[in-house]
């Protein structure tokens, strides 16, 4: 019996001594849906915008028989561009998108790693080195015409950025762990994607009422080069997010969430199911980027 205990004892302590793999927190839902992008114009966005919340708002009330509260008013107008290895992508074919959105002169720079398991895309090294960073583990919820629940999760970092970008050193200063697990070569050049210059106009405070939790609502319209005029977006995109920093989700937060989400897949004059999502807009606005 004591050779028994002293046995057990022995692997309970060399089964302390093992590293413990934490479930991963995803701390971040985000549920988009494409848009028809033809119903949006430049110059009479706002107009658009509003007419589209007047049928958000009662088809998600009626859902979930919460509030749906607020007005949608432009809150970011700003510059964004992909970086990628030209004739190659190898950020691309890591599964990595690396970006820069510049709005009133900053720039912010976001590593992100992309797949549909949340294991893999948490050990994702995406740590940063800049002041000001911050990490999530985010599920972004989307939706087709055959398939009405897709969930791919984001492991992402955003950072503060003062570099000019044109080398994979650039990623490198501000992302080591990147740069340990992969190491590319420092000067592989950067350029921009296809040679294009987003403007994203984002209309938000709009939330809705969850319980736990409030979900905020995004419009999101992304803009080739500086919109003018009758110019229509190149995509459009609705989403609401909501966030929880201990990942602790309610079954009635996460339920509403789900029926708020087919209420809007539901807005069939203003969801385009099968449309183009916005990284791959940018990955085919130019076929030939990528290729050698």
């Amino acid at each position: 019996m004591k050779h028994f205990l002293a046995g057990g004892l022995a692997m309970l302590g060399a089964l302390a001594t093992l590293p413990v793999q934490a479930n991963p927190d995803v701390i971040s839902r985000e549920y988009k849906l494409i848009l028809d992008a033809s119903q949006f114009h430049y110059q009479s966005e706002q107009t658009a915008v509003q007419s589209l919340m007047q049928a958000v708002k009662p088809a998600i009330e009626n859902a979930i028989d919460r509030n749906v509260t607020g007005t949608a008013t432009l809150d970011h107008d700003r510059q964004v561009r992909f970086f990628d290895t030209p004739g190659s992508c190898m950020l691309e074919q890591l599964g990595y998108s690396f970006r820069e959105r510049v709005e009133n002169g900053d720039s912010e720079v976001t590593l992100k790693f992309r797949s549909p398991d949340r294991y893999i895309a948490d050990f994702e090294d995406l740590s940063s080195s800049t002041n000001g960073a911050e990490s999530k583990l985010e599920a972004d919820v989307g939706a087709t015409s055959s398939v009405p629940f897709k969930v791919v999760y984001s492991h992402s970092t955003k950072a503060p950025n003062s570099r000019t970008l044109n080398h994979m050193d650039d990623v490198h200063a501000h992302f080591p762990g990147f740069e340990d697990d992969y190491g590319l070569d420092d000067n592989l050049t950067l350029s921009v994607v296809g040679g294009l210059t987003v403007t994203e106009r984002v209309y938000r405070n709009v939330d809705i009422d969850l319980g736990q939790h409030d979900a905020e609502i995004s419009i999101t319209l992304w803009y080739a080069g500086t919109p003018s005029g009758s110019q229509s977006p190149a995509v459009a995109e609705i989403s609401f997010k909501y966030e929880d920093p201990s990942a602790d989700y309610t079954r009635k937060v996460v339920n509403r969430a789900r029926q708020a989400f087919d209420a809007l897949r539901g807005l069939s004059s203003w969801v385009e199911p099968d449309g183009q999502t916005k990284t791959r807009f940018v990955y085919q606005y130019d076929s030939s980027f990528c290729q050698p």
